[in-house]
């Protein structure tokens, strides 16, 4: 799974869209989608990772558990 997968998916256990999400971090229409072809920046990362209490590893694919 790439990272705009694997938010989708904690946005889903969370029962949010991700526009939700969007709108909930402070970020604009599209923000995450973006990152199906661009990596991600550390701080849109740091961000996620804290609001779904998770690594920055996990988001980016390279740690198989949730917690910190």
């Amino acid at each position: 799974m790439n990272t705009y997968e694997i938010i989708k998916e904690l946005a889903k256990r969370k029962k949010m869209s991700i526009r939700q999400l969007e709108i909930t971090l402070g970020y604009s229409n599209g923000y995450f989608s973006k990152w199906k072809k661009v990596s991600p920046n550390s701080e849109g990362l740091r961000k996620v990772a804290d609001y779904f209490d998770v690594s920055v590893d996990y988001l980016l694919g390279r740690e198989l558990k949730e917690a910190p």
